[in-house]
């Protein structure tokens, strides 16, 4: 239960983060950039504590899973900026369906009535949390809008899909070395695209990097582990939509902007259906 709980509130920490550094004027890509430094670095002194060979598939893995992580990252920072996209950025939390899918069709999980009561509580909860604080003026649909939420829906779930994947293969000695991998390859990415962003080197920028990528270090390693004694249908659902709740919730208290009822209510759904879950 320890990882699963731990899971949203780094996911959490990553997206509260990520929204304090743009209010800071940074340049968020420069400081997405620095935290997969840091997460590699990390990684790094993990592996080295406990080396371990990679199984060629592990390392072409974590390859494909540095390149989702940062592509992803690259469709999350217009979000910040646009608040118009902010519904469809919520709502990108449905990218939770492709690792559920995943779950169900390729490795035939089969949760308890329970759970599954819990599960689709969450993703009730997704879009009540979304659309309480998201709508503006501004709303409307457009064809960046949508780019920008199906590239955040596949890519987003595909990062989830290849934590999956690796959790399956029971090779836990290995994830130092494949997270290593992972975050290594979305430096590269990011570095290549560096000019393009009109990357920034300054001192916050490295600390505000070094600071968030405690919530990229942990997440990763929190499901994996949670996957362990939870069935994928059910964690990454719960995960999504609870960091979304806390989310709302430390809004509320710390920069006063109080949910509506919508927003309440999703956060009362997401509480039910924790405690469906752990039952």
């Amino acid at each position: 239960m320890f990882y699963l709980l731990l899971t949203p509130l780094l996911y959490a920490y990553s997206s509260l983060g990520a929204r304090h550094v743009q209010r800071l004027g940074l340049n968020v890509y420069s400081v997405g950039a620095f935290n997969y430094v840091f997460s590699a670095l990390a990684y790094a002194v993990l592996y080295l504590l406990h080396p371990e060979p990679l199984a060629p598939q592990v390392l072409y893995g974590g390859v494909v899973l540095g390149v989702l992580f940062a592509v992803t990252y690259l469709f999350f920072v217009p979000t910040l900026f646009d608040r118009g996209v902010s519904v469809m950025a919520a709502l990108c939390q449905l990218s939770a369906l492709v690792p559920m899918a995943g779950s169900l069709l390729i490795w035939h999980e089969q949760p308890t009535p329970v759970r599954w009561t819990g599960a689709v509580l969450c993703l009730v909860a997704m879009p009540m949390l979304a659309l309480d604080k998201g709508i503006t003026d501004d709303s409307r649909l457009s064809w960046r809008r949508m780019f920008i939420f199906t590239g955040l829906v596949a890519f987003n779930g595909g990062v989830l899909l290849a934590l999956k994947w690796f959790q399956e293969l029971s090779v836990p000695r290995q994830f130092d070395g494949f997270m290593l991998t992972t975050f290594c390859t979305a430096t590269v990415v990011m570095a290549v695209c560096w000019p393009l962003y009109r990357g920034v080197l300054s001192r916050p920028v490295v600390v505000w990097g070094a600071a968030i990528s405690i919530a990229y270090i942990g997440a990763a390693m929190m499901i994996v582990q949670a996957l362990r004694f939870y069935e994928g249908v059910v964690v990454f659902p719960f995960a999504e939509a609870t960091a979304v709740a806390l989310t709302v919730a430390f809004a509320a208290l710390v920069w006063k902007e109080i949910p509506g009822r919508l927003g309440l209510a999703g956060i009362g759904v997401v509480t039910v259906a924790a405690v469906l879950i752990n039952l």
